[in-house]
């Protein structure tokens, strides 16, 4: 049988109370996994519960050693707002002191004030925990307490399971270092491993194996004290500070939603602040909804037509004929629907498109009046014949019909090929297409908590597909987020694909829940970062790049009408442009054509579609 010893709780008055403790069991595991609750002989009435990140308006002090209770880990008692911080909760029942060698000392309550320290002489202490000699009436404070025991487990070696290939020791001296485990300079007690160079913060030794935030509510976060191999393939961040997660660093992390937090962030996490934006104002929640919203619904879905379509049909212009500049005959003014003159006209799923910013045409709208093909937006009749830009700002930049040049110009802001409308620098060969041109300045994107801001910046890479670019992009300088234009405008929030039977495949954005699989592209077959963006189908849980699935249209800006003649093909081509279905593939690179420029036979008898890239190529 193991040693055990009458424990006496004082109350200042007499006895009360008396039971047996095993001398060689702790109350807690200290270097093992925390107890949910415990028996403490303090409070016998009810069990003490482990409350984690302690959070409270009111200060509380400890039971036991009369101390503000500051936060960490602390077992209390709710109801009867009895609460011991962990360290005092696991005070030694029993030691033995060397000023008073003759008996050993007991772990006691005190209910009395003034009473005094026989170690370090303090004076007017009041109640709370002591450690006590009954036959001598010798006292000694928890803090003189907590150092013999400290001493005592100095002399212990354990194995951690941070560091299970060396034994480790308490060093009883505080020092200031940076911690093999938690990677932070604090100063503390550690544990140094008696083999290598390994330090460990006592704190850190005792770390809860798992935790539970509200930043991420739908799972608890498990310590590990390395980055799982099965994550080597990419470099993750710290959800809080934006960090590197190091391989052989300590986290918590949730391996479902690939969810990765430093151990001092997650246990310090608070909920951020809204930082200021490059100009020093603070972007307020109200202000988020005067921002146009990205991604857009649909392909179709074009932001110059969101921006000016209310206030140009609405403005109460009563011409129905005008003459353009960019036409050499009288345009008529359609505002209504008449006969096939629909809105956003299609034969079958055949899109007719505006010849000034070659996006579908819809009503209002202007059209030749000698019946050719030349139709024009209401709105894209009236775009300013100047503009000043800030991506030019040393010239204005004229706008001009660029159909009959004989060669594409290029867009400065998208590096898309047009023949359309386009504001021109004759001095700098400076293109900016009507849509580019007219993009708002700041954006609201869902793959980010605060608004974005239009620059171009090619030396930062792009949060979603990690490529640099030369183009418009769009970014947060206050969280180093930046998104370029493909992935914060031409992603459309749905799309459809030919391998997942004409679903609605949704953009969507880390994490997918219930997911632990590792993401590969159904596409070009390779792996996907699980923490960027991808288009996923939830029904047929198939997976794809941004750009596999939705390729950058460098012929976005390009309308040709009529027919062909290829070389490659027996029938005549004629131009179309078909809206999004899974339904027309390539025939040459095997593509989805997903409402894209091409050219198709229209015999009625044969299939072949060719999109217009491979057209130019060929």
């Amino acid at each position: 049988m193991p040693p055990s010893l009458v424990l006496i709780l004082l109350n200042g008055e007499g006895w009360l109370c008396h039971f047996e403790i095993n001398l060689k069991v702790p109350l807690i595991s200290y270097m093992g996994e925390r107890m949910r609750e415990i028996k403490h002989f303090s409070h016998e009435e009810h069990l003490l519960k482990l409350i984690e990140n302690w959070e409270t308006i009111e200060v509380i002090c400890c039971y036991g050693c009369r101390e503000p209770i500051l936060g960490g880990f602390v077992y209390g008692c709710t109801s009867c707002s009895h609460f011991l911080h962990e360290t005092c909760a696991n005070l030694a029942p029993v030691i033995n002191h060397h000023l008073h060698p003759l008996h050993p000392l007991m772990l006691i309550t005190r209910n009395v004030d003034n009473w005094s320290c026989d170690v370090c002489n303090s004076r007017g202490l009041v109640n709370g925990f002591s450690y006590w000699c009954m036959s001598c009436d010798f006292d000694a404070c928890t803090k003189c307490g907590l150092a013999i025991a400290l001493k005592e487990e100095a002399l212990i070696e354990f194995k951690h399971e941070g560091h299970l290939q060396h034994t480790l020791t308490l060093q009883l001296r505080s020092a200031s270092f940076r911690c093999d485990a938690c990677h932070a300079k604090d100063e503390d007690l550690f544990y140094q491993c008696n083999s290598c160079d390994f330090w460990m913060h006592k704190t850190c030794a005792s770390l809860a194996p798992t935790i539970d935030l509200p930043h991420h509510p739908n799972h608890p976060l498990v310590l590990v004290y390395s980055l799982p191999d099965n994550f080597y393939n990419f470099k993750y961040y710290c959800e809080f500070c934006n960090k590197l997660i190091l391989k052989n660093g300590w986290l918590y992390h949730c391996a479902n939603c690939r969810y990765f937090a430093h151990i001092k962030c997650a246990l310090n996490a608070e909920q951020p602040s809204i930082p200021s934006d490059s100009l020093g104002t603070t972007l307020v929640e109200e202000n988020v909804n005067e921002f146009m919203h990205f991604p857009m619904p649909d392909a179709f879905v074009d932001p110059l037509k969101l921006l000016h379509f209310e206030k140009v049909s609405l403005d109460g212009d009563g011409a129905t004929e005008i003459s353009h500049w960019s036409h050499d005959r009288l345009l008529i003014l359609n505002v209504e629907p008449r006969g096939n003159n629909m809105p956003n006209i299609r034969c079958g799923d055949l899109i007719e498109l505006c010849d000034g910013c070659t996006r579908p045409l819809s009503l209002p709208y202007y059209n030749c009046k000698d019946g050719c093909s030349f139709t024009l937006h209401k709105y894209c009749a009236k775009l300013p014949l100047t503009l000043e830009h800030h991506l030019h700002p040393d010239h204005s930049l004229v706008l001009v019909n660029t159909s009959k040049d004989k060669y594409y110009y290029e867009c400065n802001g998208c590096f898309s090929n047009g023949n359309n409308f386009a504001y021109k620098c004759d001095t700098c060969k400076f293109y900016l297409d009507v849509n580019c041109a007219n993009l708002p300045n700041t954006i609201k994107h869902k793959s980010h908590k605060h608004p974005l801001i239009q620059v171009i910046d090619p030396n930062h890479a792009c949060d979603a597909c990690d490529k640099t670019s030369t183009t418009i992009s769009f970014a947060c300088k206050a969280c180093d987020f930046q998104l370029d234009m493909f992935c914060a405008i031409q992603s459309p929030h749905f799309l459809t694909h030919r391998y997942c039977k004409g679903h609605e495949i949704p953009l969507t954005y880390p994490p997918v829940e219930d997911h632990p699989e590792d993401f590969y592209c159904d596409i070009c077959e390779k792996e996907m970062h699980p923490k960027r963006p991808l288009y996923h189908c939830h029904k047929c849980k198939n997976s794809f790049h941004l750009d596999c699935i939705n390729r950058i249209d460098y012929y976005a800006n390009v309308n040709a009408k009529g027919t062909r003649i290829k070389s490659y093909h027996k029938h005549p081509l004629t131009f179309v442009r078909r809206k999004t279905t899974s339904e027309y593939v390539c025939f040459f690179c095997n593509c989805d054509i997903n409402g894209r420029f091409m050219l198709e036979c229209r015999t009625g008898t044969c299939p072949f579609r060719i999109c217009y890239r491979c057209s130019s190529r060929v």
